[in-house]
């Protein structure tokens, strides 16, 4: 099942596809089920787009049917994998390059080809022409020409993996990548954006998420100068909504500060000054 939600009109479009959760995936704690979005976003001007995560190979006649409903192939469009070693990021860069126009790439490392050419026998050695931005600690993009509608792409405050979180002053938009992903549905039609009066997750559920996944490690971690860094991106950036690569969307400041708070509360809760850190065998759930 996918869906194209227009999240600010003619603006910002966010592109779902929903998997039922059954192990296979290491985004999600293993005994998880349910349902899941995995989403991109679509920021768009007139003179230009740019898109946050291309999604996972298997979905890319969704993807580019999804992509193709709200820019035209001549559109400028630029692409940002927020997680570059990871297929939900940069599945489909490829494909989408060949059917739209592809002026750029923003990535943490340099050559991105490199990172997602990975489809056919040969190397498309073409992709080697469109420049790729290194992202770096923080840098501004704007979207379009001369539109003064710029975004902040910065290094993730908390991650595993090389990731990117991006900031669009224009939607308040924060899009946290693998932060944020653990608000999941029983039902497989969601719905899919909360808001301030939905049941929202438990600080306890999250955490266990948190441990059984991508972030096993932060039980018995010196978590100060993490929380420091969380805290001044909510302090520094007007957000009303927390948008992740996967799981529900987040609607609402009040929403918004919860979550903030929560997650707070669980790095305080995992710092070394109050769990000892030791070893978690494979598959060992929290």
């Amino acid at each position: 099942m996918s869906h194209v939600i227009e999240l600010y009109k003619d603006k910002l479009f966010l592109l779902q596809n929903i998997v039922n959760l059954d192990g296979r995936m290491i985004a999600f704690p293993p005994n998880q089920t349910g349902f899941a979005p995995l989403n991109s976003y679509v920021i768009k001007e007139e003179t230009g787009a740019l898109m946050i995560d291309t999604g996972y190979l298997y979905h890319q006649d969704n993807i580019l049917n999804q992509l193709s409903k709200i820019v035209t192939p001549h559109l400028p469009l630029s692409l940002l994998p927020s997680r570059v070693n990871e297929f939900m990021s940069v599945g489909n860069a490829k494909a989408i390059s060949k059917h739209f126009n592809v002026i750029s790439y923003y990535l943490a490392q340099p050559d991105a080809p490199d990172w997602f050419d990975f489809t056919d026998s040969e190397r498309d050695l073409e992709l080697k022409n469109i420049p790729t931005h290194v992202i770096g600690k923080q840098i501004k993009c704007e979207i379009g020409y001369n539109t003064g509608r710029f975004i902040d792409i910065m290094s993730a405050p908390l991650r595993l993996i090389n990731t990117a979180w991006v900031y669009d002053k224009f939607s308040k938009t924060l899009f946290t990548s693998d932060m944020f992903t653990y608000a999941l549905s029983d039902d497989k039609d969601g719905p899919w954006i909360l808001e301030k009066d939905d049941i929202i997750c438990e600080s306890q559920f999250i955490k266990s998420f948190m441990l059984n996944t991508r972030y096993w490690w932060l039980e018995g971690a010196k978590t100060r100068i993490l929380r420091e860094n969380i805290r001044r991106v909510f302090n520094e950036y007007d957000i009303s909504t927390i948008a992740p690569g996967y799981g529900k969307i987040f609607r609402g400041r009040e929403l918004v500060e919860k979550e903030f708070n929560k997650l707070d509360t669980i790095l305080a809760e995992v710092d070394f000054s109050q769990v000892k850190a030791h070893y978690i065998a494979r598959n060992h759930l929290r």
